[in-house]
């Protein structure tokens, strides 16, 4: 279950990490994450995402996540000073966990590989769902 947190934020630090993809013509590509850290009214907060969000000390702001370990790990983020938000796409990957499971299914006869399919499928389907809601559920937050 999704946790909403708003409030001022405070003690904001700005970073960045790589990840890599794979590509067909030029082997692992290189994507740079942005990371913002930050509290919101005391609670700290770790917000990953591709755009580098603009927060500035004092402003009001809401994020969704999940807590781990006393941290929530924002999935979405909302300045409610400037009206920005930033999410991450949702509908791209719920197509390609669909298509996964429906390729899957007939390949489960087959050496049961179908299995590592659906089974990667419905893994997707599930965080993009908990994403989708979680994302639906700040943007319907009214301060």
């Amino acid at each position: 279950m999704a946790i909403l947190v708003h409030g001022t934020a405070s003690a904001i630090n700005l970073g960045s990490d790589y990840s890599y993809a794979a590509s067909a013509s030029h082997g692992p590509v290189a994507i740079k994450n942005q990371l913002v850290s930050l509290r919101i009214d005391n609670k700290p907060v770790l917000f990953k995402t591709r755009t580098l969000p603009s927060i500035s000390e004092g402003d009001r702001v809401a994020v969704v996540g999940t807590d781990k370990n006393g941290t929530l790990e924002a999935v979405a983020l909302r300045n409610l000073t400037t009206g920005a938000g930033y999410y991450m796409p949702t509908v791209m990957p719920m197509v390609l966990a669909a298509v996964l499971v429906v390729i899957g299914l007939p390949l489960i006869p087959f050496l049961g590989i179908g299995l590592l399919f659906v089974g990667f499928g419905g893994w997707i389907l599930y965080k993009g769902y908990s994403a989708h809601t979680a994302i639906n559920q700040l943007k319907a937050f009214q301060p």
